[in-house]
């Protein structure tokens, strides 16, 4: 299938460039996200909460009286959001990118970036293939990867400067380093963190040509931009490398004993760091230090 016709699909991972790639693909003119970097539509779908269960019984009962689902639909913006309907309906995911593809003649692209997608299993992998497919969507299947120490720990810096900013609750060096003991073996940050696992995962639905595995470490220069835009088939994008998205800086004061730390986080990920070696030798970069 060679239409002309393509979705990027950003899988992750969290904290190794996703958001500054989505900003760059923004700008380009033969790329449209409808304004929304991140849907988390399937990591998300069915949620089980009052909310939308309510919803969910209102759509519900809209099939069964004509009048009640008119009423739904003029009311729709209030009653629900539109990703909301998409977690309860994937099917309205993928008419909705359709439409954003219909309706611009000079957009060959469109797509969703959304880290947490990482986490997936083949099940819902499978239901957006199938679901691209039957839009006739060619999948372009995005997985950036980071140091497995560096990136769990860049997480954690996210979560305390989102607590800063929500809480004005400062958290110190010495702290973080306590956190970091216990986060890089939370469930959160290992189903994030194991590329292996997920790579296994995304290769049981999608084919080796519409995966594209890249590099945080080495992302931010031309080259390694050109070869993703040759696998996703695009003009030429000039990113704007100095260009700063999201990022979760370091304390100036370094905790002590964080070296040692991150030594043992990279023997935790130790299966991670040898898959790496073995699948991509020298293109993994020099900073992974294990």
């Amino acid at each position: 299938m060679d239409n002309g016709k393509f979705f990027i699909l950003g899988v992750g991972a969290q904290k190794a460039g996703t958001t500054w790639l989505a900003s760059q693909l923004d700008k380009a003119n033969f790329f449209s996200n409808g304004g929304v970097k991140e849907f988390h539509v399937f990591n998300k779908l069915f949620t089980k909460n009052k909310r939308t269960n309510n919803q969910y019984k209102l759509i519900k009962r809209a099939n069964i009286n004509r009048h009640i689902k008119q009423r739904l639909k003029q009311e729709q913006e209030v009653l629900i959001s539109p990703r909301m309907l998409m977690r309860l309906s994937p099917s309205v995911y993928f008419d909705f990118f359709d439409y954003l593809y219909l309706r611009q003649q000079d957009v060959s692209h469109v797509g969703d970036i959304t880290p947490a997608y990482s986490t997936l299993g083949i099940t819902k992998f499978s239901l957006i293939r199938e679901g691209l497919l039957s839009k006739n969507f060619q999948p372009k299947v995005i997985f950036l990867m980071r140091d497995p120490a560096e990136r769990a720990w860049s997480q954690l810096r996210m979560n305390n400067r989102f607590a800063l900013e929500k809480k004005k609750r400062n958290t110190s060096p010495q702290q973080e380093l306590k956190q970091l003991r216990k986060f890089y073996k939370g469930k959160s940050c290992i189903k994030r963190t194991r590329y292996d696992i997920i790579s296994q995962k995304l290769e049981s639905v999608f084919k080796p040509n519409e995966i594209f595995y890249g590099f945080y470490e080495t992302l931010f220069s031309q080259p390694e931009i050109n070869r993703l835009t040759n696998f996703l088939e695009s003009p030429t994008i000039s990113p704007d490398f100095s260009e700063v998205v999201h990022a979760s800086p370091k304390s100036n004061s370094e905790a002590t004993g964080l070296n040692e730390l991150l030594f043992e986080i990279r023997g935790f990920y130790a299966p991670t760091y040898a898959w790496a070696r073995d699948r991509f030798g020298d293109a993994v970069p020099d900073a992974w230090g294990a």
